[in-house]
């Protein structure tokens, strides 16, 4: 029985070349596949790099302008309040106005804008207040105004109000002697109070529209109006007449 050599040769070396083959096709496989992950991975580095950078970019680029817009706004609401604050100011300052001259209407002698004047030692004046606080008194009277010194009139009754002003005597404590014309329409008032017995001359003048205003007052050492002293020499009369009975 004969062997042919050549076909006993033939088959391992037809394994081998498979073997080999094989070999080679896992090798190319794995060459394309680390290939592939490099692209892969490389271009991730690559580019997510990029855009990165570009997110950065954008964040610092739109930064300024929202600190622009922030500090636009912030302005826009100074300019504004620098606004408010002059009326908000001019306002305040008209309501003080105000108060202040409701409180001296209220209590004119408090004003340390009053000068006193001592009175010369020879005549009926103690001292002379003036005060450049006071004010007219306001009146319901229309122009053309005409004095009337008639009981319960109005002007009467504003005479009165304008000289209580002056002097700090209430009405209720206020005894009016007299009022009498001082030339024009200004008028003087020789009144006392119940409580301090001072007696004191108050001189008036009216300003149109706005009533009665003090000018100034006299502290009187007697009280020299003529109604006082026909009140006195009528009591002297009185006691005349008990005493002859």
């Amino acid at each position: 029985m004969g062997y042919d050599l050549d076909k006993l040769y033939e088959g391992p070396r037809s394994e081998r070349r498979a073997k080999r083959k094989k070999v080679n096709r896992i090798l190319n496989i794995l060459i394309v596949l680390v290939v592939v992950l490099i692209i892969f991975f490389g271009g991730k580095l690559i580019f997510g790099d990029k855009n990165v950078d570009e997110s950065v970019s954008s964040n610092q680029t739109n930064q300024p302008g929202d600190n622009e817009g922030k500090a636009a706004s912030d302005d826009s609401k100074d300019k504004e309040k620098e606004k408010e604050e002059p009326s908000t100011n001019k306002s305040n300052e008209q309501k003080t106005k105000q108060e202040s001259k409701e409180d001296e209407q209220k209590d004119p002698e408090s004003d340390e804008s009053a000068v006193v004047t001592e009175g010369d030692p020879e005549s009926n004046v103690l001292k002379t207040v003036v005060n450049p606080a006071w004010n007219p008194i306001g009146t319901a009277q229309a122009e053309p105004h005409s004095i009337d010194y008639s009981e319960n009139s109005v002007d009467r009754n504003e005479m009165e109000m304008a000289t209580s002003y002056a002097t700090g005597f209430d009405r209720s404590d206020l005894v009016v002697w007299w009022l009498g014309r001082d030339g024009g329409n200004s008028i003087t008032a020789t009144v006392s109070s119940k409580t301090t017995k001072q007696v004191l001359k108050v001189y008036l003048d009216w300003i149109p529209n706005e009533g009665w205003k003090p000018t100034k007052f006299e502290e009187l050492k007697e009280n020299d109006s003529q109604t006082y002293k026909n009140f006195n020499n009528s009591d002297s009369d009185k006691d005349e007449n008990e005493n002859n009975d």
